[in-house]
């Protein structure tokens, strides 16, 4: 017997001598027996009497032999939901079974069970546990099987247009053989010989009561076409997950369409983070509270009228879920009305209680097929009669954001994703015309989902729940003023969750919001966050009085005003944006013009983009940009090299983009005689030599100065840098027109970061600088002593000669030499950056939290500017120091052209 089978039978033979409640041995002996020594050496450790976990792969919960686990699998997933660390598996167990389950991929079926007495020649689902770890085989992978179906009917699709037939049709043959698959998997129509069924009624329309193919001329299939109904047929259709099905199938249809309209996949657990806070736990309470025969029987008279909404139901995944919790709750209502009896065939939940609007006729066809079937497979569950033949949903194909919506008491939803920036080239610019006239308080800064997130809190009544998905960007910015900020003026936000991986293919990461149309209900508030870019990153949880429109547990300082001192000053750009990579070229490549000409020097400059100041040893620019200024065409075409190649690469890409914009305009002329046309790319072609935006005022800023400070704009470190003059800064860096070390001690301190990180916006997990928002509301210090200025200055000093140091002995990039602040341990650049943040915190006479002392040092400021007064602005000169301060605040180190 091999030696973990040897092993694995001694512990199931010592289970077997267990009363059932000696947890740490049992847990001792299991790890024991996958190789090591112990628990504890494995890193695992019990945080409840029974339940134990081991990081970010394992939690384990025992009950005492015989109690049997039935309906323990709920109460665990709502346990692991806020749980920190986030283990990837949760599995029960009573010393005579283990089940394992999945939650993020499969909820409530496991992916394995796993009888203790068998685990000696069936353990391969428990490979995780090994001290070599091995990747799990699980028998009940449900995911699997759900994706292995979904592609196989959309491969048939494929092959039938391929050969001619209109996809429309082709959608209709696949969706008609998901209806006649999953009918037979749950036992509708009669299972055997399905595969002839199917091909009988494809190639003679058999017009039998209830068969999907009635409305299709008959078909005969290819030979091709014909294994792939047989293996599809030849599935356990009963295994296939309704909610992930409809949404890997309609993916896997069309992907082209489903990314244009910002659709994705969405798994049952990332559902339930809406369902649950939205619709479940109010109603469990709620009927957990009723003490009267009276206040149940009314319960279940509101439960039957519910309407729930889904504005973008896609392919009713949503829906799905949802319809199964309401039956649950009307089962669990039903149990207490009426105790000890027969009580279910007073059940009132139907499929009508549900609404869906969606833009794509499939989706809706989809959703109407994948609901009637979890109306069959619930019922089924849960013992009830079926539903009346017209309960049936209502499922309107429209753009939600231009209809009527039907009435509803809770709205869930997902949806679409897409940033503000790519709304034009998605949507094309009649639409954003039609959608900023039928929105006018909405941001045009906005992101797409927020104009959800408004429409939805505005259709609830009083009183009612919403529960949406959105980017992350929900909570930033102007589409937090316009969305979130609206809804918690007049509204409270009940759970949260700040960021998390989204689980399909949209590369976002979102936001999760839920809320009650009602202002200021008491009670705790859960929010959470995921605290990294990978699927299984650990997970935060905090429970708080208050959830603000920012979604963060630290001082909201969305509320922030703007200081009129800051944006005077002139102090803070953008780099020059390019427009195209022709402008563009190695520095090597630009020596060689440069040794050709020496006059190109004039429009041939060092051009320092993010990668270069993070990433490369010495954070030099490896690249030269063509600039030819302000200069018109012929002065242009005196630089006979530089100009050939924008010439040769620019050109053609400007005049493309002008023809398509002229073409877009026409198209919006047409529709709107009076709409306001674009001639953003008509004017880079009547300028096509010169960059798309120079910043000129930045070059002008900069040019008086002997350095500039910069840094990342998009960015998830702190890290600021002195620049020559002589090089170009990229639009990848922001570029403050400051000199002096006290300034640059300023922008460096943990302080700072903190006013970047509440106050910009981001990029994915990226938090990205915006001039607006971060600066132009960042209070500096009012009243520094000389002292107190001199000691940021010799701080800053300081940090940048260790960080040089360090940059050179251990032959590091910028980006790497930071990574090695992650792990705690000593470290000189800590003890630099400590020693600096000591020394602003004094300059400011900081105390207490730093958010809210920066908060409310911001509101101060603007009520005095407000009233007349002066305040002191950015930088050094603000100060007005005297010759013995500039030079105590004076260095000349930076990074210098190559």
């Amino acid at each position: 017997m091999p030696e973990l089978a040897q092993r694995l039978a001694e512990f199931a033979a010592h289970v077997d001598t267990l009363a059932g409640d000696e947890h740490r041995a049992f847990c001792d002996r299991l790890f024991h027996a996958f190789g090591w020594p112990d628990l504890r050496t494995a890193g695992a450790a019990f945080e409840a009497p029974n339940r134990l976990l081991w990081g970010q792969t394992l939690l384990l919960e025992l009950h005492p032999r015989g109690t049997g686990l039935a309906g323990q699998a709920r109460r665990l997933f709502e346990h692991w939901q806020y749980h920190t660390p986030h283990p990837r598996y949760v599995a029960l167990c009573d010393f005579a079974e283990l089940v394992l389950h999945d939650f993020a991929g499969q909820l409530w079926e496991p992916i394995d069970r796993l009888p203790i007495s068998t685990l000696p020649r069936e353990h391969a689902a428990l490979s995780f546990l090994r001290r070599d770890p091995r990747p799990p085989v699980f028998r009940n992978d449900r995911v699997a099987v759900t994706r292995d179906a979904a592609g196989r009917l959309a491969d048939l699709s494929d092959l039938l247009v391929a050969r001619g037939i209109d996809r429309d049709v082709a959608r209709r043959i696949a969706l008609g053989c998901v209806h006649t698959l999953f009918a037979a998997g749950l036992g509708l129509t009669p299972a055997e010989r399905l595969e002839e069924f199917l091909l009988a009624e494809l190639r003679h329309r058999r017009s039998i009561p209830g068969s999907a193919f009635a409305s299709l001329r008959p078909l005969e299939l290819t030979a091709e076409e014909r294994d792939l109904v047989t293996k599809a047929a030849g599935l356990d259709w009963s295994r296939v997950q309704l909610p992930v099905f409809g949404d890997l199938f309609q993916r896997a249809m069309d992907p082209e369409r489903r990314h244009a309209l910002g659709a994705h996949f969405t798994s049952e657990a990332d559902i339930q983070r809406i369902v649950l806070p939205s619709l479940v736990r109010p109603w469990r309470e709620r009927i957990a509270a009723a003490a009267t025969h009276e206040a149940l029987r009314n319960l279940h008279h509101e439960l039957a009228r519910l309407r729930v909404l889904d504005p973008a139901c896609g392919s009713g995944n949503i829906l799905c879920v949802a319809y199964r919790e309401l039956l649950r709750l009307e089962v669990d209502l039903l149990a207490r009305l009426h105790p000890g009896t027969s009580h279910l065939s007073s059940a009132c939940v139907s499929l009508a209680n549900l609404s869906g609007i969606d833009r794509d006729p499939f989706a809706v066809e989809l959703a109407r097929i994948t609901l009637q079937l979890a109306d069959a497979q619930a019922r089924r569950e849960l013992r009830l009669a079926p539903s009346p033949p017209n309960s049936l949903p209502d499922l309107r194909v429209a753009d939600a954001l231009f209809t009527d919506w039907p009435a509803a008491d809770v709205i869930l939803g997902n949806p679409p994703f897409q940033a503000k920036n790519n709304m034009q080239r998605e949507f094309g610019p009649e639409y954003l015309r039609r959608l900023r006239h039928a929105y006018p308080d909405v941001s045009g800064r906005a992101d797409y989902c927020v104009y959800w997130f408004r429409r939805a809190h505005d259709h609830l009544p009083p009183g009612g729940r919403a529960g949406l998905v959105g980017t992350n960007t929900i909570r930033q910015n102007q589409s937090r003023d316009s969305g979130l900020g609206h809804i918690t003026a007049g509204g409270t936000i009940t759970e949260a969750v700040a960021a998390k991986v989204w689980s399909g293919d949209a590369a976002v990461n979102v936001s999760i919001v839920n809320w009650l149309k009602e202002p200021d209900l008491p009670g705790k508030k859960f929010l959470s966050w995921q605290a990294g870019d990978a699927a299984h990153s650990p997970w935060h949880t905090v429970t708080l009085d208050r959830i603000g429109p920012a979604l963060s547990p630290d001082t909201d300082v969305s509320g922030a005003r703007t200081l009129r001192v800051n944006l005077a000053a002139a102090c803070c750009y953008q780099g020059q944006t390019v427009g195209h990579d022709g402008f563009l070229l190695a520095s090597a490549d630009a020596r060689r013009m440069l040794a050709d000409a020496g006059d190109n020097a004039a429009v041939l400059f060092p051009y320092l983009g993010g990668d270069d100041l993070l990433g490369r040893r010495d954070g030099a620019p490896s690249r030269h940009v063509i600039d030819f200024g302000e200069r018109d065409l012929r002065a242009a075409e005196a630089f006979a090299a530089p100009f050939a190649r924008v010439a040769t690469t620019v050109l053609p890409a400007r005049r493309d983009a002008a023809a398509e914009e002229q073409r877009r305009n026409a198209d919006l002329l047409r529709a709107d005689p009076e709409a306001r046309i674009n001639r953003h790319h008509a004017a880079f072609l009547d300028r096509w030599w010169r960059l798309s935006w120079r910043r000129g005022e930045m070059l002008a800023a900069i040019a008086a100065l002997a350095r500039y400070v910069a840094c990342v704009r998009v960015t998830r470190r702190p890290i600021f840098e002195f620049v020559s003059p002589q090089i170009r800064p990229s639009d990848a860096l922001v570029v403050f027109a400051l000199d002096d070390d006290y300034s640059f001690g300023v922008l460096q301190s943990a302080l700072h970061w903190q006013w970047f990180t509440a106050r910009c916006s981001t990029l994915k997990r990226d938090y990205r600088y915006t001039s607006s928002t971060v600066w132009g509301a960042f209070p500096w210090p009012q009243a520094p002593s000389a002292r107190q200025i001199s000691r940021i200055a010799e701080a800053a000093r300081t940090l940048r000669q260790v960080r040089a140091a360090a940059l050179e002995r251990h032959d590091l990039s910028r980006r790497e030499l930071y990574r090695t602040l992650d792990p705690p341990g000593p470290s000189p650049l800590r003890d630099a950056h400590e020693a600096l943040d000591e020394a602003v915190r004094a300059a400011y006479g900081l105390r207490g939290d730093p958010l809210r002392f920066l908060l409310d040092l911001n509101v101060e400021l603007a009520e005095r500017e407000r009233s007349g007064q002066a305040i002191i602005g950015p930088g050094l000169a603000a100060l007005a120091p005297d010759a013995a301060l500039r030079a105590a605040c004076s260095s000349t180190d930076c990074i210098a052209p190559p």
